[in-house]
């Protein structure tokens, strides 16, 4: 079986595995008997957590010899793994699952750049491998993922989303172990960049990021409260999947053509076209007044969150030394996954129990359209530094 499709079979089954914790979030722990409150304290110090953890799990590479990314990513998830089993099928009291889920979550966000990095790194060897392709496949693997879960918990409790979880990555590290050794993991004696340098080095992509982390803000607050909005406007946990569907579902085409998109735009203006997708997006879904009208503005997924995804990932790669990829990889992830989903998560679920849904709609749009100001702005500076070069 070739590199490529390998990869490729390893963002589907990873993120079908992905999806049965970072999709059902909500449910899952309303499961275990927690509030919107305490949902969004659980989600958002998990997510504040990777601005540690993701740089400390990095640096393992460095420090400790033999380890190797893949075999970093196979012990995390097989721990998360773990951690989900114990949550689903042993009673405990609501603090301590608390406790665990936003360790099983934090650890979960911390392999995503790590899953990059192995696509990266096999670029720099020469090795074809297609990560729009991956990423896509894997978008459309979590939107598979939601609809098939999203039924199945109609019927039975959310603890059959661990089974999931542990089947689904099973798949995926045995696809991990039998991808060919990479070249340039540890073959240099060059020390590895930190999160703080690539800041320093790199300001348009920090400002960028910072951008990007308002405007995942947004997202992530309609994500992780989905199912509050659903319900609102008449449907189920059924049709809360079908809705998840169609949102990741949507990324897949983009994120595949972003490699190419690249060749003919600038990478920073469609950032920008990524980010007028994130304004209709997040209006879309905060104004819809039935479902029809919040599954397209779902469908805005792909041209927003798959666009800015794709074209952020290869702009680290081409624009960074080597030896600062893995932090600015990981930097991504911080933004995003840690500040961002932090902001979204905490002050959507407080927002929600003390003054409802519209309140947290009105948070929604102020975040959006910071970052999107944000972006626009780092636009402009970057063509006068562009236009002061030639």
């Amino acid at each position: 079986m070739q590199l490529k499709t390998r990869y490729n079979l390893l963002h589907l089954f990873y993120w079908f595995a992905y999806c049965c914790i970072s999709g059902f979030i909500a449910i899952f722990l309303q499961y275990l008997g927690l509030s919107n409150t305490e949902i969004g304290i659980v989600t958002g110090i998990s997510c504040i957590s990777t601005i540690f953890i993701s740089p400390f799990i990095s640096s393992l590479v460095d420090r400790i010899k033999n380890l190797t990314i893949k075999k970093l990513t196979v012990y995390i998830t097989v721990g998360v793994g773990i951690i989900y089993l114990i949550l689903s099928f042993i009673k405990m009291p609501a603090f301590m699952a608390m406790i665990l889920y936003i360790l099983m979550y934090a650890l979960m966000l911390s392999t995503v750049p790590l899953l990059t990095m192995i696509a990266m790194n096999y670029i720099n060897d020469g090795l074809y491998v297609n990560f729009g392709l991956a990423r896509g496949i894997g978008s459309a693997s979590w939107a598979a993922s939601a609809f098939v879960f999203g039924q199945v918990i109609s019927f039975v409790d959310p603890w059959i989303l661990s089974i999931g979880y542990f089947f689904f990555i099973a798949l995926a590290l045995i696809l991990l172990y039998t991808m060919p050794k990479q070249k340039n993991v540890k073959t240099t004696k060059e020390k590895q960049g930190s999160v703080l340098q690539v800041i320093k080095n790199y300001k348009i992509l920090f400002f960028l990021l910072l951008g990007f982390c308002f405007m995942f803000a947004g997202a992530t607050t309609i994500g992780t409260y989905l199912i509050n909005i659903v319900t609102n406007l008449g449907g189920n946990t059924s049709l809360y999947g079908v809705c998840m569907f169609f949102m990741a579902f949507s990324e897949l085409p983009v994120i595949t053509m972003a490699p190419r998109l690249m060749k003919r735009f600038n990478s920073v203006t469609l950032i920008v076209l990524a980010s007028v997708f994130y304004l209709l997006r997040n209006f879309t879904i905060c104004l819809a007044p039935n479902l029809i009208i919040l599954i397209i503005g779902m469908m805005f997924q792909g041209l927003s969150y798959g666009l800015f995804t794709g074209v952020i990932t290869y702009y680290v790669t081409y624009n960074l030394d080597a030896k600062d990829q893995l932090a600015g990889q990981t930097l991504i992830g911080i933004m995003t996954s840690g500040i961002g989903s932090t902001l979204g998560n905490v002050l959507g679920g407080i927002l929600q129990d003390t003054f409802g849904l519209d309140y947290m709609f009105m948070f929604i749009y102020i975040v959006t359209i910071t970052g999107a100001l944000i972006i626009f702005t780092t636009k402009k500076i970057n063509d006068k530094k562009n236009l002061a070069a030639s």
